[in-house]
């Protein structure tokens, strides 16, 4: 497994270019951009501009094995919009096509939100629907979706979403899996056991089961998920690809969190 983080681990939120050679400095082996609507990396950066992103990973030698897109939780793909729906399946058709340009082979997806104006019924057959059409255009592009867990009321065991991931079409479509997400709801290595071959990426951090909400997120070994027993899990799927800490910032001396992660990273690794 190689070691990648998120892009939002870096003070001051740098671009692209700045975001590369700090993971490379950290000593990472890959990092995670974050595409936005507007900003250094937006659904506008031009194909020259990306080139540029990809030259300057290539340099520092770090790789780039996915991309992040926040802007399904602004427009989902469950809203019961059909305006909206479309706003979001447009906005991650063209993170896809930036993937492509920037060589990543992953793109995290969240695939609906289920509210008290969204019913789980129709949030799960307007995801499917969207995800659908998604993945079709990532497998022309030679990219694959990674269905994440998150705190979106949906997907809320591993069997259906194991399920969620075989309705798709295609091979083109997998789980993206967080183990500290999953630790509100539910136990990161029965998760892994039973996602198995559909994992195509996986988010680190962790998670205090003591503290309530999003307070009880925390920097890797300082939670409650049970990394030995994760390990064992994604070696036993046969799992070789890339684990990503997706953290911010440490408050106080916030440059020393990504070279902690990375060290905290190979520890965990070394389980």
């Amino acid at each position: 497994m190689r070691i990648g983080l998120n892009a939002g681990i870096f003070p001051g939120g740098p671009g692209p270019v700045e975001a590369v050679r700090a993971a490379a400095a950290a000593g990472a082996d890959g990092c995670e951009l974050n595409v936005g609507e507007s900003g250094p990396l937006s659904l506008q950066t031009s194909a020259a501009d990306l080139q540029a992103v990809r030259r300057a990973a290539a340099d520092a030698g770090v790789d780039l094995p996915s991309l992040h897109c926040g802007l399904h939780w602004k427009y989902p793909l469950s809203d019961p919009d059909p305006a909206v729906r479309a706003r979001g399946l447009a906005a991650l058709r063209r993170t896809v096509d930036i993937g492509a340009e920037l060589g990543c082979g992953v793109l995290l997806v969240v695939p609906g939100v289920v509210t008290s104006a969204v019913s789980y019924r129709d949030a799960y057959g307007r995801a499917q629907e969207g995800c659908a059409e998604l993945a079709q255009h990532a497998a022309g592009a030679g990219l694959r979706i990674g269905i994440e867990n998150v705190w979106n009321r949906f997907l809320l065991s591993p069997l259906e979403m194991a399920r969620f991931i075989d309705d798709l079409p295609g091979a083109a479509a997998g789980a993206y899996f967080d183990v500290g997400n999953i630790l509100a709801y539910g136990y990161p290595q029965q998760w892994i056991a039973e996602l198995g071959r559909r994992l195509v990426a996986v988010h680190f951090k962790d998670y205090r089961s003591d503290v309530p909400g999003g307070g009880g997120f925390v920097h890797l070994l300082q939670g409650d998920v049970p990394w030995k027993a994760c390990m064992e899990e994604l070696r036993r799927a046969g799992y070789d690809g890339y684990v990503t800490a997706e953290l911010p910032p440490y408050r106080h001396l916030p440059e020393r969190a990504a070279p902690d992660t990375v060290a905290a990273m190979r520890a965990i690794l070394a389980l």
